[in-house]
């Protein structure tokens, strides 16, 4: 019997790509299809949810479709195995950050970008179609000479955010104005910018605003050390880098947040702004790669960094119940569009593109 198998180096429940993972299984199971997820490296924790490659030569056959999740790049040990299945393959397209925002931060995450992109062009010989979870991604598939390509959107499940809000994490910060930001800190990011932000918002505008940043800086210190500094310099308070957080903790910072900002400059697609759709966060966002598509509409985009306009903007969000209420609602309507039975018809429509 054909599948629709995937595969990923790694899988962990909370990572992006590991729940887009998860999703697309329950998907696929419900259109009938036989799916089952495969790794390199296969975490105890997810032992039953996921099989070793080791295992996959007895479901391997030319009639199945084995879908490749992209993020970073892939040992030579998988990229052999690749060229060796027969099983028709097809590259979902996570996007990779640009290896020259790493430049010394991080070595190491320099040079696998560096070579993930270089596998682009390798994968495009192997797989017969790429799917991208953003428009943004496709472009730059198609930039590097891909030619069947398609768009399947992050599904959004609120089923994952249903763990009762951390107490501790309530108490501390649920009263005055919280600014915030949710992902790795990392330099595409900007997190540099979102202080220059709050700097203002906090000198001119409102100075009972914090910045609450979300999110593991974990083989990211020299850029973490940098941003340390420049709150200090400014002389800042109320910033506050919280690390890696776990999910009752990352329900109640979205519980107790006012403004959602991102001054990000590379994103494939950004889970944290259809986080902030679901929480009722209004958002703030520099229009850059796919944030302008995954918000389609709502939310409010920012083209220039000024850093003193976009914090009387913030502001502005604060104080104006009507605006903010407007905002709300338009991002709301937004976030229908990745829900489970949304994406699945462009799943659907894809698996006809390729026969299944």
């Amino acid at each position: 019997m054909s599948g629709v198998h995937q595969f990923h180096p790694t899988v962990s429940y909370g990572d992006a790509v590991s729940n887009q993972i998860l999703s697309l299984q329950r998907l696929l199971r419900r259109m009938g299809h036989r799916s089952e997820i495969f790794c390199e490296r296969l975490p105890l924790h997810f032992a039953g949810r996921a099989r070793p490659i080791a295992q996959y030569a007895r479901y391997s056959s030319p009639a199945n479709i084995l879908l490749l999740h992209f993020s970073l790049r892939y040992s030579a040990e998988v990229m052999a195995w690749l060229e060796q299945i027969p099983d028709r393959k097809v590259v979902v397209y996570h996007n990779i950050t640009p290896s020259a925002y790493f430049a010394g931060v991080n070595d190491a995450y320099l040079q696998a970008a560096q070579a993930g992109r270089e596998q682009l062009d390798r994968l495009r010989t192997l797989a017969e179609a790429g799917w991208g979870v953003s428009k943004f991604n496709c472009q730059e598939l198609a930039g590097r000479g891909w030619s069947r390509l398609g768009v399947l959107p992050i599904i959004f499940d609120p089923r994952r955010y249903t763990a009762r809000p951390d107490r501790k994490v309530l108490k501390r910060w649920r009263d005055g104005v919280n600014v915030l930001f949710v992902g790795r800190v990392s330099p595409n990011k900007r997190f540099e910018d979102l202080i220059l932000t709050f700097h203002y918002l906090k000198r001119l505008v409102r100075p009972d605003a914090r910045l609450l940043l979300v999110g593991s800086a974990q083989g990211m210190e020299p850029y973490l050390e940098f941003l340390r500094a420049l709150v200090e310099r400014l002389s800042l308070s109320d910033v506050v880098f919280t690390g890696h957080v776990g999910d009752s903790q990352l329900v109640a910072y979205y519980r107790c947040a006012s403004v959602y900002l991102s001054m990000s400059e590379h994103e494939g697609f950004g889970i944290p702004l259809l986080e902030s759709m679901h929480f009722g966060v209004p958002v703030i966002a520099y229009k850059a790669a796919a944030v302008p598509e995954t918000l389609g509409g709502s939310g409010i985009l920012v083209t220039v960094k000024d850093h003193a306009a976009v914090a009387e903007l913030i502001g502005l969000l604060v104080e104006d119940v009507h605006l903010r209420s407007q905002i709300i609602a338009r991002q709301r309507e937004r976030l229908r569009d990745f829900l489970p039975e949304r994406v699945e018809e462009h799943l659907r429509l894809l698996m006809k593109d390729l026969g299944a």
